[in-house]
């Protein structure tokens, strides 16, 4: 569910925009998983194009990336930050096993089909 849609509607619509950007094996620009002014140790380094779409992403599913005084609101946002960082984590490899499984599933009838010739 996206948590502001006109503020999502407006970032793709400037994203479309722009023209198209290269996305490198190599990433370069830092992403805080926990917005700014966080500890190091919780910096990734995605490519452009990447970090754009996590943040969309954060954005979207009303995680507040500002820096927030409040120690419990910036606890409740961490949490936030990191329940959105597993369930997508998650969802990757779930995605992999399954495609492990379809891999297993292929080679299977191909040694079948390689042993009946």
């Amino acid at each position: 569910m996206i948590a502001e849609p006109p503020k999502a509607a407006l970032r793709k619509t400037r994203r479309a925009r722009r023209s198209p950007r290269e996305v490198c094996p190599f990433c370069i620009v830092d992403h805080h998983l926990l917005g700014r002014k966080h500890d190091d140790q919780f910096i990734r380094k995605p490519c452009e194009y990447h970090h754009a779409l996590v943040h969309d992403q954060m954005l979207d599913a009303g995680v507040d990336l500002q820096f927030q005084q409040d120690p419990v609101r910036r606890q409740v946002e961490i949490l936030k930050i990191e329940a959105f960082y597993y369930r997508q984590q998650a969802d990757y490899y779930r995605d992999w096993a399954d495609a492990k499984k379809r891999q297993a599933e292929a080679l299977l009838r191909y040694l079948e089909r390689e042993t009946t010739k």
